[in-house]
This record gives structure tokens, C-alpha cells and sequence, in this order.
């Protein structure tokens, strides 16, 4: 039997102008394909040209996981639409979870203005072009550790409480969970086509995950800081 081949969707760092073109850059986290080489699969790197994935590149992956980071680019959107599309399985963590709620927010603004075209490329535009989708996000305070040494994940966890009855649950079987917490921006007002599965257990109201239909699973925490919920990598491999 064939491994899977899961695509990492890297961070970037692209187009300052004050810097050399030799500083556009992908970063690629070692601990998300160290996840998926545990979880049975062959990590790759979806390797973008000037902030674009090609169809072809996509094609070839039978996942994806998108990695945290700071900021979107257009393969972002690229990815998961071709993974909503497709039907093939998706993890974001953290800005990868974000993107999620973007994305489903701003394909639905895409429907109720009947845009014509291709429906990425005007999520594309709303988001890039016209700006719309910022607020989509809104800060948070506490939730981000200012260092986490190598091999010391425990100082940056916080409890979440997993929703009985999501696709998140099913995967970990447990109600509540103690994860790594470094973001400082949270996903407000999630659409209606999102389920929420985990919350801060901290009484705050901050989501803590979300996901759609069985393919498509989002969590704001770091699964990937260690090696204690292999269930959620696991995810991209099974069918």
C-alpha cells in the first residue's frame, strides 16, 4: 500500500520592498513534517511561485496541513478550496485554522454578491484587492508565550475543552485537552457553515478549533509542538 503524500503549506515572507527578492522566503517547520512522517505519510513542501501554488502541485498531494504563521498569501486560498473542492483532507493550525474561517466567510460573501468567475480568484481579490475580510479576526491577550525552549512545550499550554459529537472529539476521544497556546489573534464570529469543536477552558469564549463537513479540520492550538495527540495528524492519513 501506497503512503500518502501530505503537502505542507509553508509561511511566507514575501515582497518587502526594503529587502532583496533573495529574502522572499518559505519557511517549512521540521516538527509538522516530523507529524506526518509519524502519522505513516510522506511529507512534501508546497512550494509556491510569487505567492501562487499551481493547480499541478496540488494535484499531486493527497493532503494538506497549513502551518501557523503571521501572514495569508493567495496559495493559501488556493489550497484549501482545491482541498473543499476535492474533497481531500485539510488541517490548519493556528493562521491555518484562521484561514478556514476566512475562506468559508469570504466564499459566502462570494455567493450572496453572485460574483461571476472563478471562486478563489474572487476570494482572492475581496481579500487582497478590496480589503474586506480583515476584521474577520480580532486580538487576544494571554495566549501567546514570549519564547518556548526546545523540549519544554508544557510552559506555553493551556486547558481546551473539546466538543462532544464534532470530528475533532472523535479523533482524540477526550473532553479536554492540554495544548500548546501561540497566537495572538482569534477567529471572531465564525459562519454558519463551520462547526466550533474546542474552546479555551478558560471561560473566555475563545475558539479554540472549527471544522467542516469530515475533510476539513481547523485548531488554534500547536499539535505539532509535541507528541502527545498523534489522533490529529493521523486524520490526513486514514481514509
Amino acid at each position: 500500500m501506497m503512503k500518502k503524500i501530505i503537502g505542507i503549506v509553508p509561511k511566507g515572507v514575501l515582497f518587502d520592498m526594503e529587502q532583496s527578492n533573495d529574502n522572499d522566503i518559505y519557511h517549512l517547520g521540521n516538527n509538522y513534517s516530523a507529524r506526518i512522517a509519524e502519522a505513516g505519510a510522506i511529507p512534501v513542501c508546497i512550494a509556491p511561485v510569487d505567492g501562487r501554488v499551481s493547480e499541478e502541485m496540488l494535484d499531486l498531494c493527497d493532503g494538506f496541513i497549513a502551518q501557523g504563521g503571521k501572514q495569508m498569501w493567495p496559495y493559501h486560498f488556493q489550497v484549501i478550496h482545491h482541498a473543499v473542492a476535492h474533497g481531500k483532507k485539510y488541517l490548519g493550525i493556528c493562521l491555518g485554522m484562521q484561514l478556514v474561517h476566512r475562506y468559508f466567510a469570504l466564499r459566502k460573501l462570494v455567493e450572496q454578491r453572485k460574483m461571476d468567475g472563478d471562486i478563489v480568484e474572487n476570494i482572492i481579490n475581496l481579500f487582497f484587492v478590496q480589503n474586506i475580510g480583515l476584521d474577520l479576526l480580532k486580538p487576544v491577550e494571554g495566549h501567546r508565550a514570549a519564547f518556548v525552549p526546545r523540549g519544554n512545550a508544557d510552559i506555553a499550554k493551556h486547558n481546551v475543552d473539546i466538543v462532544p459529537g464534532t470530528l475533532l472529539h472523535r479523533l482524540i476521544g477526550k473532553d479536554n485537552i492540554r495544548a500548546v497556546s501561540l497566537h495572538s489573534w482569534q477567529v471572531a464570529d465564525p459562519v454558519d457553515d463551520l462547526t466550533i469543536n474546542a474552546w479555551a477552558s478558560n471561560g473566555t469564549g475563545i475558539i479554540e478549533g472549527v471544522e467542516y463537513s469530515n475533510n476539513i479540520l481547523g485548531v488554534q492550538f500547536h499539535p505539532e509542538m509535541d507528541t502527545l495527540l498523534p489522533e490529529i495528524f493521523r486524520f490526513l492519513t486514514e481514509d
